[in-house]
């Protein structure tokens, strides 16, 4: 072995490896030098082993014990005292600690060699691309693989879930499905930690016997049930130790490779910056002193706003450090699983809930899975785990303000405007999706979807059509039909709007040749996450549910209660359209909305005598809106135009029915196209019961 091995590396340079590669990899692993040693004396004894088979040896030795052992996280902070997520720290920290990244690594290799020799097969041998059930089947192998693999991957998993520009479809769906479930730590180890932080036990509450074991586990920590010792019902949640490590390790791995995964799969989202936004956040997610922060925050906005149906646990401060956090026991169900009639209308105010945090607050609940949504005893809605969050800008809010308010009024034009406010166009691209004939087939889907029900009512909607238009055909010549109409719709519109020379690319070679035009903003990657979550449970209750309609009384109430330039110009927008000429159903439909969001954001399961309370808060907020004097808003300019409107009209009609009037001055008294919608608006209120 010396002879063959002496060209590579003289004895005194290859003792002097072997000692640094033992002092670098944890001590229960196998003793790659004990394993040299034994082939030395197998050499010794006369049975010569050839080099290359015995460094295989020494190699597959330590390969399997690394795969085998546990790591063991050294106990110092790859990222500093402050514990802030920084890359530069953990690279310096884990080039000096080679050892646990390769046995990290080869653990993780062999986690995945199934599903990764697949993939290369097809790649580089076989070069055929995946079928639906092939992917399906491979789907379920990366959720395997992700959950055998601890905190890291469940969160990277769940936020690549949301994110079809860098996976594929089906392993999207699959990984959506991960709960932030993994076996529990031992309570031996949680009991140190409360007692590291809090004293003896006995001294702080009145019934807590740790080791009963935890009520739930997640990947970050673990939640026991205990009492204070006044006699209250708290949940106690403690981290779990040294996950800080575990999480930096994988961290670093992943934003190694990711450079190579982008150049393999040709993505064009920097994966390695995404890497960094998720590293921050789940980091950040590791101060418990920051959860509770947001949760009081959101607490006192929600109070502040007048939204008393949605609540969040209150914090048990003096109980409460970056390692443990402590909330008042919250009775309740989860959302999704209740048989209350009242889930519809608690879907409604989580969607208006996600609203005020996306448009008004600022800072957005980032991890919506219905087991974070809880119908409470008392008939409010719960939102639990505030550990992730997102903070928006100002001026995006008012973007996003403008946009659901064009698409409550189907005012689809201004999409490919609003998409470029909102990130998600490039400005220079926004002419060319004008022009090439997207807009169209959008606007019909928007149109359906604002019908409600779902996807299935949807595609039960778009297929009936098509059986009316076409009543004689089969399914397989109503799909032809269906996808030739389309492509026409598209066509159509781009001789609308094309110039000379115009542009003959498809909708779908538009989207695939030009990604570098469209990017997915992350505010919308949780906001999405959150109304599908709403939408899935709704759908469950009410199956002509329609998400865009839920979010109308919400925009009523937030266009005819702020007095900024942008949203007064967007409720004007809203009212008289294009045309400039208010319309009476969108008149009654915001003054609906208005009432119908204040309704149904205060309290819990109301009585008769609540609702009237509720009832007189909604008329005083009103009557607030339309009597303030700090300058005129929308609603008072509205109030003035359909009121001096009416009042002409009804002098008009006045005039027009005296027996006296002149036939020639009568075609004076013809009302104008304002005045008639104004009486309009009139006697619907009055028909509706409205003084």
């Amino acid at each position: 072995i010396q002879s063959g091995l002496q060209p590579l590396l003289s004895a005194e340079r290859l003792e002097q490896t072997l000692d640094n590669f033992r002092a670098s990899f944890p001590s229960s692993l196998a003793d790659p030098g004990l394993v040299w040693q034994a082939l030395e004396d197998t050499a010794l004894a006369g049975h010569h082993v050839p080099p290359a088979a015995a460094l295989a040896s020494v190699l597959l030795t330590f390969a399997v014990s690394a795969v085998a052992t546990p790591i063991t996280y050294p106990l110092d902070a790859p990222y500093g005292p402050a514990e802030k997520y920084n890359p530069e720290l953990a690279a310096e920290f884990y080039a000096k600690r080679p050892g646990i990244v390769i046995q990290r690594c080869l653990q993780l290799a062999f986690s995945g060699t199934p599903l990764g020799v697949s993939l290369l097969i097809d790649k580089y041998i076989t070069k055929k691309d995946e079928d639906t059930a092939t992917k399906k089947i491979r789907a379920k192998s990366l959720l395997e693989f992700v959950e055998r693999n601890g905190c890291t991957y469940i969160k990277i998993g769940q936020a690549a879930s949301v994110r079809e520009d860098i996976i594929d479809e089906e392993y999207a769906k699959e990984l959506s499905k991960l709960q932030d479930r993994v076996p529990p730590f031992p309570s031996s180890q949680a009991q140190e930690i409360l007692e590291d932080n809090f004293g003896p036990l006995r001294n702080t509450f009145s019934d807590f016997d740790v080791m009963k074991g935890p009520i739930a586990s997640a990947s970050i920590g673990q939640v026991y049930k205990a009492k204070t010792l006044d006699g209250v019902d708290i949940a106690v949640k403690v981290q779990r130790p040294n996950v800080v490590n575990q999480i930096a390790l994988d961290l670093f791995i992943v934003r190694t490779f990711a450079p190579i995964y982008q150049r393999i799969t040709q993505a064009t989202t920097d994966l390695q910056a995404l890497a960094d936004e998720w590293g921050r956040g789940f980091i950040a997610e590791l101060d418990y002193r920051s959860e509770a922060k947001n949760t009081k925050e959101f607490n006192a906005a929600m109070k502040e706003k007048g939204l008393t149906a949605v609540t969040s646990p209150t914090v048990v401060d003096s109980l409460s450090t970056n390692k443990v956090l402590t909330t008042q026991w919250i009775e309740g169900t989860r959302l999704d699983k209740s048989d209350a009639d009242d889930v519809a209308r608690l879907c409604a105010v989580a969607l208006n809930a996600y609203l005020v945090m996306l448009l008004e607050t600022g800072v957005l609940h980032c991890d919506p899975h219905p087991g974070n949504l809880l119908r409470t005893t008392d008939g409010r809605l719960c939102i639990l785990d505030w550990g992730m969050t997102l903070d928006i800008d100002p001026g995006l809010q008012l973007s996003l303000l403008e946009f659901v308010s064009h698409l409550t009024s189907e005012q689809y034009d201004e999409i490919p405007s609003d998409f470029v406010k909102l990130d998600f166009l490039k400005a220079d691209k926004e002419e060319f999706v004008r022009k090439s004939g997207f807009l169209e087939p959008l606007t019909y889907i928007l149109k359906q979807a604002g019908q409600g029900g779902g996807g299935k009512k949807v595609r039960e909607r778009i297929i009936n059509e098509f059986k009316e238009k076409y009543p004689d055909l089969d399914d397989d010549e109503l799909r032809d039909a269906m996808r030739a109409e389309m492509k026409e719709y598209s066509e159509k519109a781009k001789a609308k709007t094309v110039v000379v020379g115009g542009i003959s690319a498809k909708v779908s070679e538009l989207q695939a040749a030009n990604k570098d035009a469209f990017s997915i903003p992350e505010w919308f990657l949780y906001t999405s996450r959150a109304f599908l979550t709403l939408e899935g449970i709704c759908l469950t209750a009410d199956e002509d549910f329609s998400i865009i309609s839920e979010c109308f009384p919400y925009v009523a109430k937030r266009l005819l209660s702020d007095d900024s330039e942008r949203a007064q110009a967007a409720l004007k927008n809203m009212i008289y359209g294009a045309a400039g000429v208010f319309d009476p159903q969108t008149v009654i439909d915001t003054v609906d909305g208005f009432a119908s969001f204040q309704t149904s954001t205060k309290g819990g399961a109301h009585s008769q005598q609540d609702a009237g309370a509720i009832d007189t808060a909604v008329l005083r907020e009103g009557a607030d809106l339309l009597l303030t004097v700090n300058g005129s808003n929308a609603l008072q300019d509205l109030t003035t135009d359909i009121g001096s409107d009416a009042v002409t009209a009804v002098v008009k009609g006045f005039l027009s029915d005296l027996p006296f009037t002149p036939s020639k001055s009568r075609e004076f008294l013809e009302l104008t196209e304002s005045e008639r919608k104004a009486t309009e608006i009139l006697n619907l209120f009055q028909s509706r019961g409205v003084g």
